[in-house]
Order: C-alpha cells, then sequence, then structure tokens
C-alpha cells in the first residue's frame, strides 16, 4: 500500500509539472506571440531572489575578489556592485562551510590555514564582523550557512551553530555577544537568514551523505532548539528533489521558513562556442519541473499544517551556467571562462523562471557576484569591470519588481520535447522529470507589474543561431514606452580586460508590440497606460 500510495504521489505530482507549464504552445509559422494579462488577484514577487552568493573556492571570489588576503576592500568591485542593489547576500556559502571556522576569523589575530575542500588558502581576514559590514554597507541582507556535518567534531555541531549565532545577534550580556563587543561591535547585528547544513545527501572530506530521513531527524531537533532561542530568525533547509523535500517538511514544517535548491547548467565549450546548445539554452524547462514538482510538496504541506499565512517558500540557494571547456582532448570544469552573449540568455531564462514562480521561489542567490562565473571581474587589487551577465542583473533589478503578470507564448520551437533531451543540468533534478515533455518555444518571457502601474516584460530568444519575431498582445489601455536590449551580432562575444564593453545594454528605438530579437538575445519592454 506504502509503495502504491508513493507512485499516486509521484503522479500527482508531475502532472501538477506539466499542467502549470501548459501556457507554452508551439505552433507554425516565423513569429511568436505573447499574450500579456495582469491577474486580478496579483501574486508579488520577492527581490530576494536576485541574490548573490560568496564562497571561498580558490577562484578570487573573496581574497583576490571582494578584498585582498590581508582583508583590504576593492573599492572597485564594492561600487560596480552597488547599483545592482543586491537584496541578499549568502556567505560563507555552499560545501566550503564545512572547513570553515567561524572563531578563527574574529578578532585581531587571523592566521591563513590550507583550505582542504576547494583548496588553496583560507585568509579569515573577511570573516564575520567584516562580512556583515561590508553587507552593511552595501545594503545587503546578510544571510550565514551553518555547518551541520556528521563527522563528531565541535565546529559541526549544534553547540557550535548556537555560539555563532550569540556572536552575531546575542546581546553584549551574553557570552558571546560580550565578545563582540570586545572586538568593536556593541550592538546585535540581527541577522535574519540562517541555513542548516548544505547539501546533506552528498558526502564530502568532511561529512557523509545523508538521507532524508537522517537530515530531517538532526534538522528537527536543531531547528526546534534555535527558533526557541531566537524565534524570530528564518531558517533554511535543505530540500532537495521532491521525495526528500517532503520528508523535510513533514518532519520539520513548524520550524523552517524556506528549502533550499541548487541547480547548475553545464556549457560544453569548443572554441568559446557551445556544444549542443541547445541543451543549455532550453536547460531552464528542467529546472522549472523540479521547481513545479517542489512547490506542490509545499503547497500540500502549508495547508496541512496550518501555514498558509507563514508559508514555507523555496530558496534557489546556488545556480549559474558552468563552463566545460575543451583543452586538448577533454573538456575541464573552470570558472575563469569568460561570460558571454549565451550566458545572458542562461540568467535571464532563469530569473525568468524565479518570476514566474513567485511568490513560492522566495530567494535566489547566484554564484558568483564576483570573478568566478562573476557578474564583476575584478583586475589587481584596485580595479574591476562588468561581466556581460552584470547587465542582466541591473536591468531586472530596475525594471523586473512588484507583483507577476501572466504570460502565455505561442510560437515556433521544439514540439513535445522530453526535457532530458533539451538539458544539461546538474543538481537537485529527479529522474522522472526528464521524462516530461513540453512544447519549448524559443522564445521565453516573463512579466510584471510595478507599484507605478507600469507593465516590465524580459523576452529571451533561446535560439542560438536563428532571430526571432515577436508579437505582443498587451492589456487594454497599454503602449510600450521604452525597449532595452542585450543583444550581439557574436553570441560568443565577451567582455575582457581589453575589451570591456563589447556586450552592454542598448535603448532601442523602436517603441512598439513587435520585437526582432537576436540568436541569444534579451530585450526588456517596458509599458504604460496611454
Amino acid at each position: 500500500m506504502r509503495f502504491l500510495k508513493t507512485n499516486l504521489f509521484v503522479i500527482v505530482l508531475s502532472l501538477f509539472a506539466v499542467s502549470l507549464n501548459a501556457q507554452n504552445r508551439v505552433a507554425e509559422g516565423n513569429t511568436t506571440t505573447i499574450s500579456i494579462s495582469i491577474p486580478a488577484q496579483p501574486k508579488a514577487i520577492n527581490p530576494m531572489i536576485y541574490g548573490q552568493m560568496l564562497e571561498d573556492c580558490n577562484d578570487k571570489v573573496i581574497y583576490g575578489g571582494i578584498v585582498n588576503n590581508e582583508g583590504k576592500e576593492n573599492m572597485a568591485v564594492t561600487e560596480l556592485l552597488r547599483p545592482l542593489s543586491i537584496p541578499v547576500m549568502r556567505w560563507p556559502a555552499g560545501t566550503a562551510i564545512y572547513d570553515y571556522e567561524w572563531r578563527k576569523g574574529i578578532g585581531p589575530e587571523r592566521k591563513a590555514e590550507k583550505e582542504y575542500i576547494w583548496g588553496g588558502l583560507e585568509y579569515y581576514t573577511f570573516g564575520t564582523d567584516e562580512f556583515i559590514g561590508w553587507c552593511t554597507r552595501l545594503g545587503i541582507e546578510p544571510y550565514i550557512n551553518l555547518p551541520m556535518g556528521n563527522n563528531n567534531t565541535y565546529q559541526h555541531s549544534l553547540g557550535n551553530a548556537l555560539d555563532w549565532i550569540e556572536y552575531v545577534n546575542g546581546s553584549a550580556q551574553t557570552t558571546y555577544g560580550a565578545l563582540r563587543a570586545k572586538y568593536g561591535h556593541p550592538e546585535p547585528y540581527n541577522v535574519k537568514f540562517w541555513c542548516i547544513g548544505n547539501e546533506n545527501y552528498l558526502g564530502n572530506r568532511f561529512h557523509k551523505g545523508e538521507s532524508a530521513e537522517v537530515y530531517a531527524t538532526n534538522l528537527a531537533h536543531w531547528a526546534k532548539v534555535i527558533k526557541s532561542i531566537y524565534p524570530d530568525l528564518s531558517l533554511l533547509g535543505v530540500g532537495y528533489k521532491s521525495d526528500w523535500t517532503k520528508v523535510i517538511v513533514d518532519k520539520c514544517h513548524q520550524w523552517l521558513d524556506y528549502v533550499t535548491l541548487h541547480f547548475y547548467y553545464t556549457s560544453r565549450i569548443e572554441d568559446k562556442a557551445m556544444i549542443d546548445p541547445a541543451k543549455t539554452l532550453f536547460a531552464g524547462a528542467l529546472v522549472e519541473a523540479n521547481i513545479k514538482e517542489n512547490i506542490a510538496v509545499l503547497n500540500r504541506a502549508n495547508e496541512k499544517y496550518g501555514r498558509a499565512e507563514n508559508p514555507i517558500r523555496i530558496s534557489v540557494d546556488e545556480w549559474n551556467n558552468r563552463h566545460s571547456v575543451k583543452n586538448g582532448e577533454k573538456f575541464y570544469f573552470t570558472r575563469q571562462d569568460d561570460r558571454r552573449q549565451y550566458d545572458v540568455v542562461t540568467v535571464a531564462a532563469m530569473l525568468n523562471i524565479f518570476l514566474r514562480n513567485s511568490p513560492y521561489v522566495a530567494m535566489g542567490n547566484y554564484i558568483f557576484p564576483v570573478n568566478g562565473h562573476g557578474l564583476v571581474k575584478s583586475v589587481g587589487e584596485d580595479e574591476a569591470y562588468r561581466s556581460a551577465t552584470y547587465y542582466v542583473f541591473e536591468l531586472y533589478r530596475k525594471y523586473l519588481s512588484g507583483n507577476l503578470a501572466a504570460t502565455e507564448i505561442v510560437g515556433p520551437g521544439y514540439a513535445n520535447a522530453r526535457l532530458g533531451d533539451y538539458s544539461h543540468l546538474d543538481g537537485d533534478v529527479a529522474a522522472r522529470t526528464r521524462e516530461l515533455k513540453e512544447d519549448l518555444c524559443f522564445v521565453d518571457a516573463a512579466a510584471t507589474v510595478n507599484d507605478r502601474g507600469e507593465l516590465c516584460i524580459a523576452v529571451v530568444n533561446r535560439s542560438h543561431d536563428k532571430a526571432q519575431k515577436v508579437e505582443l498582445n498587451l492589456p487594454e489601455g497599454y503602449k510600450v514606452v521604452e525597449v532595452v536590449s542585450i543583444e550581439s551580432e557574436d553570441i560568443t562575444a565577451a567582455n575582457t580586460i581589453d575589451n570591456r564593453e563589447t556586450v552592454m545594454p542598448k535603448n532601442l528605438k523602436v517603441k512598439k508590440q513587435n520585437l526582432t530579437l537576436s540568436p541569444c538575445g534579451l530585450q526588456i519592454v517596458r509599458c504604460v497606460r496611454k
């Protein structure tokens, strides 16, 4: 009976995932029609979906990026990040948390030590106080990730987590709050977001992979204790495939605020060009199918456990398009390859997914803001420039906010496509979702209505070799007043240290409802009432 119930649950989830994607339909012809409507009961978009993540992964993200090895801030990097109005920053991030010892990153004495997760050195000069101070100066909400491991060390224990939270949020009358005050920070930082663990279903040098049941049991204990002392914190637990997530929320629903998901596109690159480009450019469809399965789990749990007013939601805590570059006869993963025009599409398509699945997706943290896969590239210790993908976040933060508008897309693409055939995707992906079939239009879109009543539409061309004509069917009373594009004649174009303005936004003179998007192009359309 349990087997039958489980399989019925899987079938229901799969049908749910497919039905929510039914607004896209492949049709013959050379023009894509995007019909936009404004719902009577709008869904609010959480700006936290535009968040970022910092991790000392030996790729100059923190050291050599945000600061030098001695902790001196690269002000050029800071000033380029400032206009992005980054809402939240996750640190010390993902896998690196299992080798990060927070006590070594406070106080006047800091010592560099070998870092065993990613290699290189952890200098500890950008520690807890420096991270929070940097976030504060930039108006960013800090988010700290706690290491919940199973190697029986105090470093990975609940006691250590409580010590760290007390150092950050405790009053100066507490043991660790007094230590913070001694080091020059008498007032509590009041950091709200704390995640318990990272990818606990996987193993690493310091942690053995766990089952959902084991992780959920440990998480319930940790979360209950933390919330009993700090009831106002927002706690994140590790989500995964929807079956795993169901176990987590059933066990921990009364203490959690978010479950986390991780998704990584993979582009295989030879001579700057993608091999099998459709498997990169359409991978978002498989991401969205897995997000929707998790949404179904959370909706059921929120209803069952009385969380309708304060629902558990999703944070896509890690995501990007990784490059695997051919060197000789083999492909090698690297974070140092330039962000190119086709990366503009992968970033925009993911942000469209977050928008379309608002308010269920309530946070997203891109890796990374600096250097490795970064929005900004540092040059030495006092210089930096913008990568191609920087401008995607800049435009979305400026235009795509407020409430969600509905989009229906009909146009050329791949009809009844098996999702697994159109994705190079790693992360929290259930095998069954690879078997789902959907219509994949070349054009992707999401739309919002801001507090001024402006309708903004993000339109993406996922074809790597063909321009796409688009006709917008706007709600009655709206007209196009502005179109901003990020497009290049060469989809491998990149901003480099020698040519820093190759890929940049342009304001188009056309202000009509008919668009033409270059291959791998992005256009943002702003509309107002006539």
